[in-house]
């Protein structure tokens, strides 16, 4: 391989070991990381090496180099949503944007809608997870449900988690007043801490909080036991009352008026 070769690809390694590294640490898959690591290690010695007079090195930087182009196309295709996350645009400002135009009614009044349904939802003893974006979300996280773009009701919120529906084991994301994404996947928390007795949902809820990619509340609404929980800063608040959900919820736009 020539000069402008070797310099052509050693430069698309280093990036891609960059981009993919980040990924396998975000992931905690701490075992690949080492892997990719020592190849690339191996391969920066080769060099080092040649370069101090071993000539018998370029064979083998010939095989390693190969070896980093595979292993980095593979990590990048394994990673394509992390790329498209971080290539998307960024989703969701604060609450009151210049552009925003939307009333404390009808933050009020989407609030309401929310509590109304995990009061129907608990009473019924039918599961819930939903997600309100307080500032911004990670973009995967919208992209992996179904968009809906609908005004925030009681009854579709109801609807959605009815066990019928195809979207009910997902996530629901509000914005403002509006339903972005229904039936959307949520990364679990890695806390050892949380009560062994609470499920996906919970650690679903919790875990969205934990990412500082998120800044959002998690409402779970227990399938088992129709406990109200809401998750917050990386913190599980449970047995609410409607009187306190809502003030929980309202509590950032309330100060955004101050």
């Amino acid at each position: 391989m020539n000069i402008a070769g070797k310099i052509i690809a050693l430069t698309l390694v280093a990036v891609y070991a960059v981009l993919a590294s980040v990924f396998l640490i975000r992931r905690h898959a701490y075992r690949q990381f080492v892997v990719y690591f020592v190849l690339l290690t191996a391969l920066v010695a080769s060099h080092v090496l040649e370069w101090v007079g071993f000539s018998f090195m370029a064979f083998a930087q010939e095989i390693l180099l190969l070896l980093c182009l595979i292993a980095s196309l593979i990590l990048c295709l394994t990673f394509q949503s992390e790329f498209k996350s971080i290539l998307a645009k960024p989703v969701l400002g604060k609450h009151k944007t210049e552009n925003s135009k939307i009333s404390d009614e009808e933050i009020r009044d989407s609030i309401q809608a929310i509590v109304t349904a995990c009061q129907t939802l608990s009473k019924s003893r039918t599961g819930a997870l939903i997600i309100v974006v307080q500032n911004k979300i990670d973009p995967f996280i919208l992209d992996s449900g179904i968009r809906l773009n609908a005004l925030v009701s009681a009854p579709l919120l109801v609807s959605i988690f009815n066990p019928k529906s195809p979207m009910h084991d997902g996530a629901v994301i509000i914005r403002d007043n509006r339903i972005l994404t229904a039936g959307a996947f949520l990364p679990l928390t890695q806390s050892a801490v949380l009560d062994k007795d609470l499920g996906t949902r919970h650690r679903a809820g919790l875990g969205i909080t934990e990412s500082a990619q998120n800044d959002v509340i998690s409402v779970v609404v227990s399938e088992e036991t129709g406990i109200i929980s809401v998750c917050e800063d990386k913190i599980i608040k449970r047995y609410l009352t409607p009187e306190r959900l809502f003030d929980i919820l309202y509590q950032p736009y309330g100060n955004d008026a101050k």
